[in-house]
Protein backbone atom coordinates (compact mmCIF):
# COMPACT_ATOMS: atom_id res chain seq x y z
CA UNK A 1 0.00 0.00 0.00
CA UNK A 2 1.29 3.31 -0.70
CA UNK A 3 0.45 6.66 0.85
CA UNK A 4 0.90 9.85 -1.13
CA UNK A 5 0.87 13.51 0.30
CA UNK A 6 -0.75 16.43 -1.63
CA UNK A 7 1.77 18.85 -0.97
CA UNK A 8 -0.02 22.20 -1.25
CA UNK A 9 0.64 24.95 1.50
CA UNK A 10 1.16 23.23 4.14
CA UNK A 11 4.62 24.16 5.25
CA UNK A 12 5.19 26.97 3.38
CA UNK A 13 8.04 28.02 4.90
CA UNK A 14 9.35 26.04 8.97
CA UNK A 15 12.08 28.27 10.56
CA UNK A 16 14.63 29.55 8.73
CA UNK A 17 14.24 28.58 4.84
CA UNK A 18 17.20 27.32 2.84
CA UNK A 19 15.63 29.75 -0.07
CA UNK A 20 17.49 32.33 1.67
CA UNK A 21 20.62 30.70 2.69
CA UNK A 22 22.85 29.90 -0.48
CA UNK A 23 25.83 30.84 1.13
CA UNK A 24 27.92 28.33 -0.40
CA UNK A 25 30.17 29.12 -3.96
CA UNK A 26 32.20 27.08 -5.98
CA UNK A 27 33.75 28.45 -9.80
CA UNK A 28 34.89 26.46 -13.03
CA UNK A 29 38.30 28.56 -12.71
CA UNK A 30 38.72 31.04 -15.21
CA UNK A 31 38.72 30.09 -19.06
CA UNK A 32 41.36 31.58 -21.68
CA UNK A 33 39.50 31.88 -24.95
CA UNK A 34 40.59 34.41 -27.64
CA UNK A 35 38.62 34.55 -31.16
CA UNK A 36 37.65 37.17 -34.18
CA UNK A 37 34.85 37.47 -36.32
CA UNK A 38 35.19 39.74 -39.67
CA UNK A 39 32.80 41.52 -42.41
CA UNK A 40 34.11 42.50 -45.86
CA UNK A 41 32.04 45.44 -47.95
CA UNK A 42 32.59 45.57 -51.64
CA UNK A 43 32.07 47.46 -54.42
CA UNK A 44 32.50 46.69 -58.29
CA UNK A 45 30.21 48.42 -60.56
CA UNK A 46 29.91 48.63 -64.64
CA UNK A 47 30.76 50.71 -66.28
CA UNK A 48 29.17 54.37 -66.57
CA UNK A 49 31.18 56.88 -68.05
CA UNK A 50 28.21 59.45 -66.67
CA UNK A 51 28.10 58.70 -63.02
CA UNK A 52 29.79 61.03 -60.94
CA UNK A 53 29.83 61.54 -57.21
CA UNK A 54 30.68 59.38 -53.96
CA UNK A 55 29.23 56.30 -53.61
CA UNK A 56 29.28 54.13 -50.27
CA UNK A 57 28.16 50.39 -49.89
CA UNK A 58 27.94 48.51 -46.36
CA UNK A 59 28.11 45.29 -45.70
CA UNK A 60 26.85 43.05 -42.07
CA UNK A 61 27.77 39.98 -40.46
CA UNK A 62 25.72 40.64 -37.40
CA UNK A 63 25.42 37.83 -34.81
CA UNK A 64 28.36 36.50 -35.82
CA UNK A 65 30.46 34.38 -32.93
CA UNK A 66 33.88 35.85 -31.71
CA UNK A 67 34.29 33.00 -29.30
CA UNK A 68 32.52 29.73 -27.58
CA UNK A 69 33.57 29.04 -24.24
CA UNK A 70 32.87 25.89 -22.99
CA UNK A 71 32.68 26.06 -19.18
CA UNK A 72 32.42 22.95 -16.62
CA UNK A 73 28.95 22.36 -15.65
CA UNK A 74 28.20 22.19 -11.51
CA UNK A 75 28.78 18.87 -9.73
CA UNK A 76 25.50 17.78 -8.03
CA UNK A 77 27.22 15.37 -5.42
CA UNK A 78 28.01 18.75 -3.47
CA UNK A 79 24.56 19.47 -3.21
CA UNK A 80 21.63 22.05 -4.64
CA UNK A 81 22.36 24.64 -7.07
CA UNK A 82 20.64 27.82 -6.40
CA UNK A 83 22.47 30.28 -8.54
CA UNK A 84 25.00 30.86 -11.33
CA UNK A 85 27.22 33.91 -12.44
CA UNK A 86 29.00 34.48 -15.69
CA UNK A 87 31.77 36.50 -14.96
CA UNK A 88 33.77 37.95 -17.96
CA UNK A 89 37.17 39.67 -18.39
CA UNK A 90 38.30 40.66 -21.41
CA UNK A 91 39.43 42.87 -24.32
CA UNK A 92 38.41 43.70 -27.83
CA UNK A 93 40.81 45.17 -30.49
CA UNK A 94 39.34 45.89 -34.45
CA UNK A 95 41.39 46.67 -37.36
CA UNK A 96 40.36 47.86 -40.78
CA UNK A 97 42.18 47.24 -44.09
CA UNK A 98 40.90 47.93 -47.33
CA UNK A 99 41.80 47.94 -51.64
CA UNK A 100 40.62 49.67 -54.66
CA UNK A 101 40.26 49.22 -58.23
CA UNK A 102 39.24 50.91 -61.15
CA UNK A 103 39.74 50.71 -65.34
CA UNK A 104 40.39 53.43 -67.43
CA UNK A 105 38.86 57.02 -66.15
CA UNK A 106 38.97 59.88 -63.74
CA UNK A 107 41.38 59.90 -60.62
CA UNK A 108 39.29 58.30 -57.13
CA UNK A 109 40.14 57.86 -53.30
CA UNK A 110 39.34 55.07 -51.64
CA UNK A 111 38.43 54.43 -47.49
CA UNK A 112 35.94 52.49 -45.66
CA UNK A 113 35.07 52.25 -41.50
CA UNK A 114 33.49 49.42 -39.11
CA UNK A 115 31.65 49.40 -36.29
CA UNK A 116 30.25 46.80 -34.29
CA UNK A 117 28.70 45.81 -30.63
CA UNK A 118 29.16 42.62 -28.09
CA UNK A 119 27.25 40.04 -26.39
CA UNK A 120 27.33 37.31 -23.95
CA UNK A 121 24.95 34.62 -24.75
CA UNK A 122 24.43 31.35 -22.76
CA UNK A 123 21.77 29.06 -21.50
CA UNK A 124 19.56 31.53 -19.66
CA UNK A 125 21.65 34.11 -19.47
CA UNK A 126 22.58 37.17 -22.03
CA UNK A 127 23.41 41.03 -21.56
CA UNK A 128 24.82 43.50 -24.32
CA UNK A 129 28.32 44.50 -23.60
CA UNK A 130 29.62 48.18 -23.56
CA UNK A 131 30.95 49.63 -25.36
CA UNK A 132 29.71 49.97 -28.72
CA UNK A 133 33.31 50.03 -30.85
CA UNK A 134 33.77 51.77 -34.51
CA UNK A 135 36.84 52.45 -36.24
CA UNK A 136 37.89 54.76 -39.77
CA UNK A 137 40.23 53.23 -41.38
CA UNK A 138 42.50 55.20 -44.27
CA UNK A 139 42.55 55.44 -47.57
CA UNK A 140 44.46 54.99 -51.05
CA UNK A 141 44.55 57.15 -54.36
CA UNK A 142 44.00 56.01 -57.58
CA UNK A 143 45.12 58.34 -60.47
CA UNK A 144 43.44 59.47 -63.33
CA UNK A 145 44.56 58.42 -66.79
CA UNK A 146 43.62 56.08 -69.53
CA UNK A 147 46.39 53.59 -68.92
CA UNK A 148 44.46 50.37 -68.05
CA UNK A 149 43.55 48.86 -64.72
CA UNK A 150 44.96 51.11 -61.09
CA UNK A 151 44.71 49.40 -57.94
CA UNK A 152 45.48 50.51 -54.47
CA UNK A 153 45.49 49.78 -50.85
CA UNK A 154 45.52 51.10 -47.50
CA UNK A 155 45.31 49.81 -43.72
CA UNK A 156 45.79 48.21 -41.67
CA UNK A 157 44.71 50.18 -39.05
CA UNK A 158 44.35 49.13 -35.55
CA UNK A 159 42.77 50.46 -32.57
CA UNK A 160 43.59 50.32 -28.94
CA UNK A 161 41.69 47.41 -27.03
CA UNK A 162 38.79 48.18 -25.75
CA UNK A 163 37.94 46.31 -21.75
CA UNK A 164 35.07 44.76 -22.12
CA UNK A 165 33.83 43.91 -18.65
CA UNK A 166 30.72 41.88 -17.53
CA UNK A 167 28.74 39.62 -15.17
CA UNK A 168 25.37 37.15 -16.13
CA UNK A 169 23.14 35.91 -14.09
CA UNK A 170 21.67 32.67 -15.11
CA UNK A 171 17.57 32.88 -14.79
CA UNK A 172 16.18 30.28 -12.49
CA UNK A 173 14.70 27.88 -15.43
CA UNK A 174 17.78 27.33 -16.98
CA UNK A 175 19.72 26.15 -13.99
CA UNK A 176 19.73 22.99 -14.65
CA UNK A 177 21.74 23.40 -18.42
CA UNK A 178 24.92 24.37 -15.69
CA UNK A 179 24.68 21.23 -13.60
CA UNK A 180 26.18 17.70 -14.15
CA UNK A 181 29.18 16.05 -16.47
CA UNK A 182 30.36 17.76 -19.27
CA UNK A 183 30.28 21.38 -19.84
CA UNK A 184 28.10 23.99 -21.12
CA UNK A 185 28.95 26.63 -23.87
CA UNK A 186 28.79 30.33 -23.53
CA UNK A 187 28.94 32.56 -26.87
CA UNK A 188 30.82 36.00 -27.22
CA UNK A 189 28.84 37.38 -30.34
CA UNK A 190 28.66 40.50 -32.07
CA UNK A 191 24.80 41.55 -32.73
CA UNK A 192 25.95 44.24 -34.91
CA UNK A 193 29.38 44.07 -37.21
CA UNK A 194 29.10 46.39 -40.46
CA UNK A 195 31.66 47.35 -42.64
CA UNK A 196 31.40 50.36 -44.95
CA UNK A 197 34.01 50.90 -48.00
CA UNK A 198 33.55 54.45 -49.78
CA UNK A 199 34.85 55.38 -53.14
CA UNK A 200 35.15 59.65 -54.09
CA UNK A 201 33.35 58.93 -57.37
CA UNK A 202 32.49 55.94 -59.27
CA UNK A 203 32.45 57.10 -62.63
CA UNK A 204 34.95 55.13 -65.36
CA UNK A 205 35.12 51.57 -66.09
CA UNK A 206 34.69 48.58 -63.96
CA UNK A 207 35.74 50.57 -60.70
CA UNK A 208 35.57 48.75 -57.35
CA UNK A 209 36.95 48.83 -53.90
CA UNK A 210 36.70 46.91 -50.57
CA UNK A 211 37.19 47.51 -46.57
CA UNK A 212 37.08 44.41 -44.00
CA UNK A 213 36.69 45.29 -40.74
CA UNK A 214 37.72 42.54 -37.84
CA UNK A 215 37.44 42.53 -33.93
CA UNK A 216 39.75 40.55 -32.48
CA UNK A 217 38.34 39.05 -28.64
CA UNK A 218 40.18 37.41 -25.79
CA UNK A 219 39.74 37.08 -22.24
CA UNK A 220 39.14 34.88 -19.46
CA UNK A 221 35.55 33.63 -18.51
CA UNK A 222 34.24 31.77 -15.55
CA UNK A 223 31.36 30.45 -13.66
CA UNK A 224 30.36 31.21 -10.13
CA UNK A 225 28.01 28.89 -8.81
CA UNK A 226 25.63 28.85 -5.64
CA UNK A 227 24.85 26.20 -3.59
CA UNK A 228 23.04 24.35 -0.52
CA UNK A 229 24.31 21.42 0.88
CA UNK A 230 22.26 18.29 0.41
CA UNK A 231 19.29 17.39 3.54
CA UNK A 232 20.46 15.21 5.75
CA UNK A 233 17.17 13.40 6.90
CA UNK A 234 17.45 11.42 10.18
CA UNK A 235 15.26 9.72 13.37
CA UNK A 236 17.92 11.34 15.42
CA UNK A 237 19.25 14.88 16.35
CA UNK A 238 22.33 14.15 16.99
CA UNK A 239 23.63 11.51 14.22
CA UNK A 240 22.19 10.12 10.58
CA UNK A 241 19.86 7.43 12.16
CA UNK A 242 17.97 6.28 8.81
CA UNK A 243 16.43 3.15 10.58
CA UNK A 244 13.76 3.09 13.74
CA UNK A 245 12.04 0.10 15.24
CA UNK A 246 9.19 0.95 17.91
CA UNK A 247 7.64 -1.86 19.73
CA UNK A 248 4.67 -1.34 21.92
CA UNK A 249 5.23 -4.61 23.82
CA UNK A 250 1.85 -6.81 25.39
CA UNK A 251 -0.54 -4.34 25.23
CA UNK A 252 -4.31 -5.41 26.72
CA UNK A 253 -7.08 -4.96 24.32
CA UNK A 254 -9.17 -2.31 23.49
CA UNK A 255 -6.65 -0.44 25.59
CA UNK A 256 -4.03 2.85 24.31
CA UNK A 257 -0.56 2.34 22.86
CA UNK A 258 1.40 4.96 21.79
CA UNK A 259 5.02 6.09 21.10
CA UNK A 260 6.47 9.04 20.00
CA UNK A 261 9.09 10.01 16.91
CA UNK A 262 10.40 12.61 15.42
CA UNK A 263 12.01 13.29 11.92
CA UNK A 264 15.17 15.51 11.71
CA UNK A 265 17.04 17.52 9.22
CA UNK A 266 20.52 17.27 10.89
CA UNK A 267 22.24 21.10 11.36
CA UNK A 268 24.18 22.77 9.07
CA UNK A 269 23.88 26.15 8.30
CA UNK A 270 24.23 25.86 4.99
CA UNK A 271 21.97 22.91 4.57
CA UNK A 272 18.64 22.94 2.09
CA UNK A 273 15.27 22.21 3.36
CA UNK A 274 13.49 18.54 3.47
CA UNK A 275 10.48 17.69 2.00
CA UNK A 276 8.47 14.48 2.87
CA UNK A 277 6.57 13.47 -0.24
CA UNK A 278 5.42 9.69 0.37
CA UNK A 279 5.14 6.55 2.83
CA UNK A 280 5.12 3.00 1.60
CA UNK A 281 3.61 0.68 4.10
CA UNK A 282 3.45 -3.17 4.29
CA UNK A 283 2.70 -5.50 6.35
CA UNK A 284 -0.14 -5.25 8.95
CA UNK A 285 -0.82 -1.59 8.17
CA UNK A 286 -3.95 -1.76 9.19
CA UNK A 287 -3.21 -2.52 13.02
CA UNK A 288 -1.72 0.74 13.04
CA UNK A 289 -1.56 4.52 12.91
CA UNK A 290 1.64 6.04 12.42
CA UNK A 291 0.44 9.95 12.31
CA UNK A 292 2.76 10.36 9.35
CA UNK A 293 1.76 13.70 7.54
CA UNK A 294 3.65 15.54 4.63
CA UNK A 295 5.85 18.14 4.97
CA UNK A 296 8.06 20.52 3.04
CA UNK A 297 11.18 22.23 3.44
CA UNK A 298 11.98 21.48 7.35
CA UNK A 299 14.87 23.64 8.04
CA UNK A 300 18.29 22.52 9.12
CA UNK A 301 18.67 21.52 12.50
CA UNK A 302 14.23 21.03 12.77
CA UNK A 303 12.25 18.23 13.31
CA UNK A 304 8.69 17.41 12.70
CA UNK A 305 6.88 14.97 15.88
CA UNK A 306 4.84 11.94 15.09
CA UNK A 307 2.69 9.77 17.56
CA UNK A 308 2.48 6.22 16.22
CA UNK A 309 -0.55 4.01 18.19
CA UNK A 310 -1.12 0.41 18.03
CA UNK A 311 -5.02 -0.14 17.42
CA UNK A 312 -5.92 -2.74 19.35
CA UNK A 313 -9.31 -3.86 19.13
CA UNK A 314 -8.18 -7.21 17.61
CA UNK A 315 -6.07 -9.47 19.62
CA UNK A 316 -3.04 -10.81 17.85
CA UNK A 317 0.78 -10.21 16.92
CA UNK A 318 1.08 -7.45 14.64
CA UNK A 319 4.12 -5.56 12.75
CA UNK A 320 4.48 -3.22 9.55
CA UNK A 321 7.31 -1.39 7.76
CA UNK A 322 7.02 2.11 6.54
CA UNK A 323 9.33 3.18 4.17
CA UNK A 324 9.77 7.44 4.19
CA UNK A 325 10.68 8.89 0.89
CA UNK A 326 12.05 12.02 1.48
CA UNK A 327 13.81 15.00 -1.18
CA UNK A 328 15.86 18.29 -0.72
CA UNK A 329 13.16 20.88 -0.76
CA UNK A 330 11.72 22.26 -4.52
CA UNK A 331 14.68 24.94 -4.64
CA UNK A 332 17.37 25.17 -7.24
CA UNK A 333 18.06 22.95 -10.31
CA UNK A 334 15.67 20.04 -10.01
CA UNK A 335 18.56 17.94 -11.50
CA UNK A 336 20.73 18.39 -8.15
CA UNK A 337 18.10 17.88 -5.45
CA UNK A 338 18.62 13.96 -4.07
CA UNK A 339 16.40 11.60 -2.86
CA UNK A 340 16.56 9.93 0.63
CA UNK A 341 14.75 7.02 2.23
CA UNK A 342 14.10 6.14 5.97
CA UNK A 343 12.57 3.02 7.41
CA UNK A 344 10.36 2.84 10.41
CA UNK A 345 9.25 -0.29 11.84
CA UNK A 346 6.64 -1.04 14.19
CA UNK A 347 5.49 -3.95 16.36
CA UNK A 348 3.40 -4.96 19.11
CA UNK A 349 0.89 -7.62 20.58
CA UNK A 350 -2.64 -7.65 21.68
CA UNK A 351 -3.57 -9.94 24.07
CA UNK A 352 -7.21 -10.82 25.34
CA UNK A 353 -8.33 -9.80 28.87
CA UNK A 354 -9.55 -13.11 30.96
CA UNK A 355 -12.77 -12.48 32.40
CA UNK A 356 -12.49 -12.39 36.38
CA UNK A 357 -13.28 -15.21 38.77
CA UNK A 358 -16.33 -13.89 40.05
CA UNK A 359 -17.88 -13.43 36.24
CA UNK A 360 -17.31 -16.91 36.03
CA UNK A 361 -19.03 -17.95 39.46
CA UNK A 362 -21.82 -15.70 38.46
CA UNK A 363 -22.58 -17.61 34.97
CA UNK A 364 -22.47 -20.73 36.60
CA UNK A 365 -25.33 -19.44 39.15
CA UNK A 366 -27.16 -18.37 36.60
CA UNK A 367 -27.00 -21.56 34.81
CA UNK A 368 -27.97 -23.62 38.06
CA UNK A 369 -31.38 -20.80 37.99
CA UNK A 370 -32.26 -21.50 34.46
CA UNK A 371 -31.86 -25.65 34.88
CA UNK A 372 -33.79 -25.57 38.31
CA UNK A 373 -36.50 -23.39 36.35
CA UNK A 374 -36.95 -25.91 33.92
CA UNK A 375 -37.20 -29.02 36.23
CA UNK A 376 -39.93 -27.44 38.18
CA UNK A 377 -42.12 -26.67 34.71
CA UNK A 378 -41.25 -30.24 34.15
CA UNK A 379 -42.74 -31.47 37.35
CA UNK A 380 -45.69 -29.40 37.35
Amino acid sequence: MQVHFQLTAIALLLGASGISQAALTTTSGPINFTGSASVTAAQDYPNDPYASGPKSLTNTNDGASAATVSVARFNAAMGVLTGVDLQLNSNRTQSISGSGYKGNGEGKTVSGSGASSAALVAAGAQIPLAPAISLEGGSCSLAMGKTGNISCNWGPSTSEATATHGTASVDSSNLDAYAGTGSVDATLTLPSLSATVTQSSYKGQASGSSATYTVDWSGTLQASYSYLLHALASFDTDAETTSLTLDFGNVAQNSTASLNFRLFNLANADRIGLDLDSVIASGDAGAFDTGLSAFADLAQGGSQSFIANLLTANAGSFSAQYLLNLSDADFGAGSTRQNYQLTLNLIGNVTAVPLPGAVWLFGSALLGFVGIGRRKRSLA
